[in-house]
């Protein structure tokens, strides 16, 4: 089974002012990100995105965590896509460390599935994007950085993005939980996104997971 990516962050308290969903718009349509979409349903608990949670499934008995790499689907429409390599792993390393920090230390997060381990693939899909103008000086020459974090992807701005996520468990691989999270439509008059609202939302869900960890335990 293909695995790829960081949070099924579905679940639990509160909620926030996200920059946030448009399913009426088009709720049927799904990247092919998760193999298998559930049924999904509007979150009761806020948040924006619609979610899927097994029936009868307790969190409390998972201790770990198994986040494999997350990524980044551009859709097919978008009017940019060329995000370099380097890009692409500073925005998923930015989301990894936001995932980690909600997590960590009560709930370590491993390299290897096992007994007792959760399983978070994420990615964000259908990103349409755009490039902003810049002049020959905006341009760095190669191996002038290397290794460095240059926010260079934050010059792209955003239209809509998608979250997706599933929760697997590591010893069954049985689906336990997806969230999809809609985060703008392009649409005249809309609100658009940002990668910054993309890494609050990870944050959001991130914690609503850790809390119902904590819950269940």
């Amino acid at each position: 089974m293909k695995f790829s990516t960081l949070i099924a962050t579905t679940f639990l308290l509160g909620s926030i002012s996200l920059v946030s969903t448009a399913w009426a718009a088009d709720a049927t349509h799904y990247s092919g990100f998760i193999d298998s979409y559930p049924k999904l349903e509007l979150d009761p608990r806020g948040g924006g995105g619609q979610l899927y949670i097994k029936p009868g499934v307790k969190l409390g008995s998972y201790n770990k965590i198994m986040i494999v790499p997350i990524e980044i689907w551009m859709a097919d429409a978008s009017k940019y896509k060329g995000f370099s390599p380097d890009d692409l792993k500073e925005i998923t390393d930015e989301f990894y460390r936001v995932l980690v920090s909600n997590l960590e230390p009560e709930y370590p997060v491993v390299s290897k599935p096992g007994k007792g381990v959760l399983v978070l693939r994420l990615a964000i899909t259908d990103v349409y994007a755009r490039k902003k103008k810049r002049g020959l000086l905006g341009y760095t020459p190669i191996g002038a950085v290397a290794g460095a974090a240059t926010g260079a992807y934050r010059k792209v701005t955003l239209n809509d993005a998608t979250i997706e996520a599933e929760l697997l468990d590591a010893w069954s691989l049985d689906q336990l939980g997806v969230l999809v999270d809609k985060l703008s439509v392009s649409k005249e008059g809309s609100e658009k996104t940002s990668w910054d609202d993309i890494s609050k939302s990870l944050d959001y869900y991130a914690k609503r997971l850790r809390a119902r960890l904590d819950e269940e335990r």
